[in-house]
């Protein structure tokens, strides 16, 4: 029974090692098993985008104000970019000199600085829409600050002075009366910084 239950041991391991062979082959000649395809990978989140700084806005610039035309004009708009306020009242005769001059520039410095006006020191509305439409001014904002408030936010106590705004909040008023060099020369310092 010894050399009997020997060859029996060795057909079952022969027997065994076919079949391995046989499913080896199998698997080999078979198409690669996918995934089916309502199995999709998940998705990789986003990145998520890094914060803007957010842009400080000056006190001076916190203000909503009526525009002569009759529209709202923000302050904080301003904030973030170099501005340029110009102050007129329409009765004043070097304002009147100043406004081709004003319009020359904000037409160079179109994207670059704002420019925006400041009617005020007068309660005539009609007068002031006539100074913008007579000045060649009115491709620019022109607040109507008939209560003096925007005028009183940068110190202002008299027409022809221009409030400069700095890119990063800076904010100076360099008094008037000006002659053009030096309205140049304010508005070239502030475009370059």
């Amino acid at each position: 029974m010894g050399a009997r239950a020997g060859l029996l041991a060795v057909a079952v391991l022969l027997a065994g090692c076919g079949a391995a062979e046989d499913e080896t082959e199998a698997a080999l000649s078979s198409p690669p098993v996918t995934a089916s395809p309502s199995a999709s990978p998940s998705p990789s989140p986003a990145p998520t985008p890094s914060p803007t700084p957010a842009v400080v806005v000056p006190e001076e610039l916190d203000f909503t104000a009526a525009t002569v035309g009759g529209g709202t004009f923000d302050g904080a708009s301003l904030a973030g970019r170099p501005a340029v306020l110009w102050f007129w009242a329409p009765w004043c005769p070097v304002c009147r000199r100043e406004a081709p001059l004003i319009a020359e520039l904000a037409a160079r410095y179109e994207g670059e600085v704002a420019f925006v006006g400041v009617a005020g020191l007068s309660g005539d509305l009609a007068a002031m829409e006539a100074f913008i439409a007579d000045g060649g001014v009115d491709a620019i904002a022109h607040i109507d600050d008939r209560d003096g408030d925007v005028y009183s936010r940068f110190g202002v106590t008299q027409q022809y002075d221009l409030g400069l705004v700095s890119a990063d909040g800076e904010i100076e008023v360099i008094r008037g009366p000006l002659d053009e060099d030096e309205i140049v020369a304010a508005v070239e310092s502030l475009a370059a910084s």
